[in-house]
């Protein structure tokens, strides 16, 4: 084993109360539980530790970490945990990527750093380009299905993930790493540990990183700036500490453009255009900028797509507090705060009229030269984004009691408020469609679209707050002579979102229509008002409103574990859980009423730990009650009705294993397998809409105008797959370390996925089954096998640098296979499904200094 490896292994033994589990309180139950029974605690196996806790969860650890793409981010990572399949968006981590575990998508999994929620406390996504730094995090651990008692999320259906920031070390050290990798990509790290200082003995680290490189595909950059740092206090020699851990995160990407099957199949380097054709404006001339009709214009594309215009700015920033102390013989407090604020948007382009009603306001003028040709009969291309400000503040804390070295009671409460800003201020762009400022108007009065009235021009204008508070209490206990673990909780969520809709809502669209405008009391319809003969107009209008929803399920949970021998166990766990409804599409009326999706997870395993060996099998069944999908509203009363938006639609069932083993035969050879198998099944129809078209097979009755609903149908997803979700998957890792040069290589299978909730009925009954090229008969991605390498040589022991001076090496999809990453589902339209690809083979080198 290397030094760096031998390192991080002394830092994790430095504090054994910090390695497995979330929160200050969560780490202390099961910690010091487990450490009862201490022949059987280990580190695991080659970074690779599966913690003895009555639930299935695993641990990758930095030394397996470390052996990844430098500035990866964290949740590519655990693609090497069985159950997860994180699909990156590009080679290097800074444009995210999408998550599942289990068949459950990311916005039901709850991620946490150092115990507190980082999900958008909107939607609960997850931005994998915003997390922290590899060489930073000590481990991360997945939650497969379950969460812990005091997870402070309302969003956790399908589990956790919660990484650890390192541990400040007791003695004075630092590291600088430079990375160079094909795509231009350059990056720089450096940390610095202080070792014990001051009179009390704190200790702390400070790190820093930038990267910048090229996207793989088509034109445009990407650059993360990145600030991380903790600060360590022991309080007296019983255990008892303080700590607080800092993150700031900047992203300054280009987006990928995502396209359909048949798109790449055309191109397989589909993506932005990388110009924007603008004429300039002619006085007294209707010019249309990007419409392609009028004298004076570009072409649509050359502007709707252009990359410039198609970013993702992020500025994130997070601070972490962490306590635990001993306030009697047996008694224990832990607490946890902390806060973090976020700006955001997606970038986005639409043209916009200069004589629009919402540019005219309450004023008489005839509009606003936008273009500056003296007139307001224009059509002007404007960059259109929607910015978020979160300001998140959250509190954990425990009382821990130690009854019996056997026996521990915990009590604890959970705060956490998330002050949701959203704003679309729309901005002006350069001649050549360059935005003037990624956060368009919102703070460059240059870039600021006025209204006549004075007014700022948004397409969105809101203010929420999502506030969980939690009561919740465990019992860990063990019996039969430490043989037999017991633990049994139950935690209370009161969650509820405050929703302010500062604009009016187009009822037939549920968009926001922002003006200034006076609206006529004929177009605006009151809360509640049934659906009238025919639908309502185009132009009907929610007022803006406030509203409340309030959610408050009880959700137990157990788990047991027994020893057959020191080193083998069983294991079985129950636990309900609950993702209640996002803020997006509760906005969309003032009337729409979803009830949480609920699960419960049932899960049996058997687990062995060794010095030399860590496996793991697990079976488990999810039910799921409620279940949430994007459907149609089909209540023809609704004034929603036909709406797309966020419904309870009915159960679903899922069962399956998880399986994985890491074994060290010899100290110099580490061999590491896993896999994963699934069958979920839909067992309700989605409900969708029939319109009425051109088309000789339209539902709709003979004389219905197009575009008239006229009926509704269902989408026949009864017995359905869940979309997304490799029945199969497997994978594994070898890795030889042979003097001062170690050399590793790990591969992942995954199958066939779904790309649309019906499982391509629709598109295998059609006239067009089986001609969309690259999908199957069933609309169904190809399988793909992803293999990749690294070395590493250990220059200090060469005797050529300082001591702890490395040169890594990687190469990641070394056959340079094309397949599918994220896929854009869609309810039964194949050829619409959009879907983004994986990285390309991309190597890279790296050269890390330090003592």
């Amino acid at each position: 084993m290397n030094k760096f490896t031998l390192l991080c292994a002394s830092t994790a033994l430095m504090m054994p109360a910090m390695a497995f589990a979330q929160s200050t309180g969560s780490q202390e139950v099961e910690e010091e539980a487990i450490v009862v029974s201490g022949s059987r605690l280990s580190n695991g196996v080659g970074g690779v530790v599966v913690p003895d806790v009555p639930k299935t969860r695993s641990i990758l650890t930095q030394e397996i970490i470390s052996r990844q793409t430098a500035g990866q981010s964290i949740l590519q990572t655990i693609n090497l945990i069985p159950g997860v399949n994180y699909t990156n968006t590009d080679p290097y981590g800074s444009s995210g990527g999408n998550l599942r575990i289990r068949g459950f998508p990311g916005n039901r999994i709850a991620l946490l750093w150092d115990g507190l929620p980082l999900n958008d406390t909107g939607n609960y996504a997850i931005f994998g380009n915003q997390q922290m730094d590899p060489e930073v995090i000590d481990q991360v651990s997945v939650n497969l299905g379950t969460t812990d008692v005091d997870s402070p999320t309302p969003s956790a259906a399908g589990g956790v993930v919660s990484y650890r920031s390192l541990l400040p070390t007791e003695e004075f050290g630092a590291e600088l790493t430079g990375s160079v990798g094909d795509f231009n990509y350059f990056r720089t790290s450096g940390i610095i540990n202080t070792g014990n200082f001051g009179p009390f003995d704190t200790r702390a680290w400070f790190q820093a990183s930038d990267q910048e490189y090229d996207k793989f595909r088509g034109p445009g950059k990407l650059h993360k700036t990145q600030f991380n740092a903790r600060i360590y206090q022991p309080l007296g020699s019983n255990g008892d500490f303080f700590s607080i851990a800092g993150h700031f995160n900047r992203n300054r990407n280009n987006s990928y453009n995502s396209g359909t099957a048949a798109d790449y199949a055309a191109n397989r380097n589909f993506d932005n255009i990388d110009t924007c054709v603008r004429a300039g404006p002619i006085a007294g001339v209707a010019d249309n900028d990007g419409a392609g009709t009028a004298t004076n214009n570009s072409t649509p594309a050359s502007c709707t797509n252009y990359y410039n215009l198609r970013v993702n700015p992020s500025n994130t920033g997070n601070i972490r507090g962490s306590l635990r102390v001993t306030l009697a013989d047996g008694l224990i407090l832990t607490a946890d705060p902390g806060y973090q604020r976020t700006l955001a948007n997606g970038g986005g382009t639409s043209t916009f009229a200069e004589n629009s009603s919402q540019l005219r306001g309450t004023s008489t003028a005839s509009g606003v030269d936008l273009n500056g040709d003296g007139d307001t009969l224009d059509t002007v291309r404007v960059y259109q984004p929607s910015n978020t400000r979160t300001n998140r503040y959250t509190f954990l804390t425990s009382l821990i009691w130690e009854a019996t070295d056997q026996h521990r009671f915990r009590l604890a409460y959970t705060y956490d408020r998330g002050e949701h800003r959203q704003t679309g201020e729309f901005g002006r762009v350069w001649m050549n469609g360059d935005p003037i400022s990624v956060f368009g108007g919102k703070y460059n009065e240059q870039a600021r679209i006025v209204s006549a009235d004075g007014k700022t021009l948004q397409n969105r204008d809101r203010f929420s707050v999502a506030q969980l508070q939690q009561i919740s209490g465990e019992y860990f206990g063990k019996f039969l002579e430490d043989k037999l673990t017991v633990t049994a909780g139950v935690r209370a969520p009161f969650f509820r979102r405050e929703l302010n809709q500062n604009c009016y809502t187009v009822i037939l669209t549920g968009n926001p229509l922002c003006t200034s405008e006076v609206i006529p009391s004929s177009r605006i319809i009151a809360p509640g008002t049934p659906r009238p003969t025919g639908g309502f107009a185009a132009n009907a209008l929610f007022a803006p409103f406030e509203r409340t929803v309030k959610y408050d399920p009880i959700l137990p949970s157990a788990g047991i574990s027994f020893d057959i021998s020191p080193a083998a166990s069983v294991y079985a766990s129950y636990g309900k859980n609950f993702s209640s409804p996002s803020t997006d599409n509760l906005y969309r009326s003032v009337d729409l009423d979803v009830t949480p999706e609920k699960t419960q997870n049932y899960e049996l395993g058997l687990r062995y730990r060794s010095p030399k060996l860590q496996a793991q099998v697990a079976g488990y069944w999810v039910n799921y009650q409620d279940r949430i999908v994007s459907a149609a509203d089909v209540d023809q009363t609704s004034p929603t009705f036909n709406q797309t938006l966020d419904r309870n639609v009915g159960d679903a069932r899922a069962y399956g294993f998880d399986a994985q083993a890491s074994y060290r035969p010899i100290p110099e050879l580490l061999l590491y397998a896993y896999g994963s198998y699934i069958d979920s099944k839909l067992k309700e129809d989605i409900l969708g809409t029939a319109v009425a078209t051109a088309a000789a097979n339209s539902p709709c009755p003979a004389g219905t105008p197009v575009g008239q609903i006229c009926s509704i149908v269902a989408v026949n997803t009864k017995g359905a797959e869940f979309v997304e979700t490799p029945k199969l998957s497997f994978g594994g890792r070898a890795q030889a370390d042979i003097g001062p040069v170690s050399i590793g290589a790990q591969f992942k299978w995954v199958s066939k996925r779904y790309t649309t909730d019906d499982n391509g009925r629709a598109y295998q009954a059609g006239s067009t089954a089986g001609t969309i090229p690259i999908l199957d008969e069933r609309g169904r991605t190809p399988s793909y096998t992803t293999v990749d390498l690294d070395g590493q040589i250990d220059l200090g022991d060469l005797g050529f640098a300082l001591d702890r001076t490395r040169l890594r090496f990687s190469v990641i999809n070394v056959f340079d296979k094309f397949y599918f990453g994220n896929i854009s589902t869609q309810t039964n339209g194949v050829a619409a499904t959009r879907f983004a690809v994986g990285s390309p083979r991309t190597f890279q080198a790296t050269l890390a200094i330090g003592f």
